[in-house]
């Protein structure tokens, strides 16, 4: 924390200190440009003092007097000839002219203050006045303030710094549980920090990522529980077809076998789906007719259910917008699996609906079944999930449909919901 203290100071603090000083100074630049006249005014009288007492000749000791008047008004005095007054090189060449012609110069004097020069009457001398007095101290005055900055700056910086710095230990924290397979660690950050939305982005990952593997595991095992039975059952169907006393018995158990490599066939193909569909799908959204892609969802929906030996109505939307930004193909295998678990469970009628609302698309499928209890409504889009009821095992099905709906209402941006329907059974709203 101490190293980061210091780079931040080096490199935030110190060039603030840096510009505060520069413009302390510019100030005092400043405000001496324009009092410079009242100040030349000021320093005449002084030099008038001093020239009447250094042509005095009445007075002896005139050094004895200028020393006197030094120690009253802090002022010190100091003879030297002309051409080394020209000299200095301190000493701007506007203010060089203005002593040429017989007038007060000046310039700053180091450690704080000014020195004034003006040529003695008839001579080839100039008298030099440097102003002490307050000036010694601004030195002294100038380390007072620079170090009650830095001082104020550094109290600042570690006020602000400290909370960041407990934040980014949290967050790396959480980093190493993560990495030693602790996905249940989250960073904890206040939420004025500027870490917050970092440690909000990491929980939010690690929350997925949490959510992904124990979904995996659910997966897995859902996978071999579903596998189990239909590999008995052929495994059942091969010895009694090993077993069979006539051709007629034999048939019957290849049938059942038939049957049983059907459903295999499907359990693979919609786990396939379902792994593509939660990895990275090509999915590639564009405007599609609603018209043609409703018709031909309704289409097989109706074959199937005549397939199955249903007798459902299947009710068409009465109105629909003439397109909607989706991809056709992934919607399409969502809505077939909708209408195909809407048929399943429904007593006589189901009925499709699609709007606009905003911006938004809203599909609306709606059977009148026996519906689903509101404390399973979330589970049924897990997969291999069912319930009891009218919905076992024995019905049809993997398990995996409503999954399979939920991952393309996700990658359209939206969701997809289980409600009360107004026919008395259940309704799927898809929503994008």
């Amino acid at each position: 924390m101490l190293r980061l203290f210091l780079r931040l100071y080096v490199f935030l603090m110190l060039p603030a200190t840096a510009a505060f000083v520069f413009f302390m100074y510019v100030t005092d630049q400043i405000m001496a440009q324009l009092h410079a006249e009242e100040q030349r005014a000021r320093a005449g009288v002084a030099f008038d003092r001093a020239e009447r007492v250094i042509a005095d000749r009445r007075v002896p000791d005139w050094e004895g007097r200028l020393k006197e008047i030094e120690a009253t008004f802090r002022v010190e005095h100091d003879i030297v000839p002309f051409d080394k007054a020209l000299a200095d090189p301190f000493m701007s060449g506007d203010e060089k002219e203005l002593l040429r012609a017989g007038g007060i110069a000046f310039r700053d004097r180091p450690g704080g203050g000014q020195v004034y020069v003006r040529r003695l009457r008839d001579s080839d001398r100039a008298l030099r006045i440097e102003w002490v007095g307050a000036y010694e101290y601004v030195m002294i005055y100038y380390t007072i303030i620079v170090a009650l900055v830095t001082a104020a700056m550094c109290a600042i910086l570690w006020r602000w710094m400290r909370p960041l710095w407990r934040d980014l230990e949290s967050l790396t924290a959480a980093t190493v549980r993560i990495g030693q397979g602790d996905f249940g660690a989250r960073a904890q950050a206040e939420r004025a920090s500027l870490l917050a939305p970092i440690a909000e982005a990491f929980n939010r990952m690690s929350a997925r990522v949490q959510a992904l593997l124990r979904s995996h595991r659910e997966l897995e095992q859902g996978v071999a529980h579903e596998l189990r039975t239909p590999l008995a059952q052929l495994k059942f169907d091969l010895e009694l077809a090993r077993s069979a006393a006539t051709p007629g018995d034999r048939d019957e158990r290849f049938a059942s076998m038939a049957r049983d490599v059907v459903d295999l066939e499907e359990l693979v193909g919609e786990l396939l789906l379902l792994a593509s569909l939660r990895e990275a799908p090509p999915y590639a959204p564009s405007e599609v007719p609603a018209a043609p892609l409703l018709d031909e969802v309704l289409r097989r929906a109706r074959d199937e259910m005549r397939a199955a030996g249903r007798d459902v109505a299947i009710e068409a939307p009465g109105a629909m917008p003439a397109s909607v930004r989706c991809d056709g193909k992934y919607l399409a295998r969502a809505l077939a699996n909708v209408l195909r678990n809407a048929v399943r469970y429904a007593r006589s009628r189901v009925s499709l609906s699609i709007e606009r609302s905003g911006n938004r698309t809203v599909i609306n499928v709606d059977d009148d079944g026996p519906g689903v209890p509101p404390a399973e409504r979330q589970r049924l889009f897990e997969p291999f999930t069912r319930i009891g009821g009218s919905r076992e095992r024995d019905s049809g099905g993997v398990g995996l449909g409503l999954a399979i709906v939920k991952s393309v209402a996700e990658w359209h941006g939206g969701e997809a919901l289980i409600s009360d329907s107004p026919l008395g059974g259940a309704r799927i709203t898809i929503t994008w």
